[in-house]
């Protein structure tokens, strides 16, 4: 893990954020995709969005070890390694720490928040943890996990509606996540990725499609089958990945932490 002092808190480096504001435009896929993708071996995928637990039924798993029971071991003080111990692995050859379905993850999801960075804290030189939080929401437990994290990634629609919906939060958004904030356009849409990022002043890191003949169908576990990953959404998804790994770190001052968010809710 490493981790950067910024003028709230720390900032781990090693840690990629993966989330939307209103609607789900695949953003479990698009940060299953990224971990899969990702340059350097080993990268772990945390479904750490209240509203999911999906990835468990769509690849025919048991949710548990996952997310419950890392987070529990995480309050008693785990060892450096914890979090591999917990995840299990799919048939994309990718480790995931899996969220069990209905309301089961979100104690879960707000102990890793209270818990701040230290929770996903990994040895020395240890792969990428990209963590899906569902949609974020002012005060919520995934702004708080995004407020620990190196990038953070948006997923949105081209469209107006979704679009708007971004800008109307971007005070906030930027607040908290200064200087380290990206999007991803989901599907089709009548705006092009330049204009957007001019528009919203927000980088658009990469166009991701959105249907079963690009790979939306293995990523979701509905289909399986070899050279997925050179289908069009693994192809995306890893060069994502590979321009998020490239990435210097930015300056980042957020003063939405976990801290914070730990001391409101405690």
């Amino acid at each position: 893990m490493v981790l950067r002092r910024t003028g709230e808190g720390w900032v781990d480096e090693q840690l990629v954020v993966v989330a939307s504001v209103k609607d789900a435009p695949g953003v479990t896929s698009l940060a299953l995709g990224i971990a899969a993708g990702w340059p350097r071996p080993g990268a772990v995928l945390v479904e750490a969005d209240p509203d999911g637990g999906d990835l468990a039924a769509r690849f025919g798993h048991h949710p548990d070890p996952g997310l419950v029971s890392f987070a529990a071991a995480a309050r008693s003080g785990g060892a450096a390694d914890l979090l591999r111990g917990h995840a299990q692995r799919l048939r994309l050859d990718v480790d995931v720490l899996l969220a069990p379905p209905g309301d089961a993850a979100i104690a879960a999801v707000q102990s890793l928040a209270y818990a701040g960075a230290g929770a996903l804290r990994r040895p020395a030189g240890e792969a990428t943890v990209v963590v899906d939080v569902g949609r974020l929401a002012q005060g919520g437990p995934g702004l708080a996990l995004a407020g620990m994290a190196g990038e953070v990634l948006l997923v949105v629609r081209p469209t107006l509606d979704a679009l708007t919906q971004v800008q109307a939060r971007l005070g906030w958004l930027r607040q908290a996540l200064a200087g380290r904030l990206w999007l991803a356009l989901s599907g089709p849409g009548p705006y092009r990725a330049a204009e957007i990022s001019r528009d919203l002043g927000v980088p658009v890191v990469g166009e991701v499609p959105r249907n079963d003949r690009t790979g939306a169908g293995v990523l979701a576990g509905r289909l399986v089958g070899r050279g997925w990953r050179r289908l069009r959404l693994p192809r995306a998804a890893r060069g994502i990945a590979a321009r998020l790994a490239a990435e210097q770190p930015r300056q980042a001052v957020p003063p939405v932490l976990a801290g914070a968010w730990a001391e409101v809710h405690r």
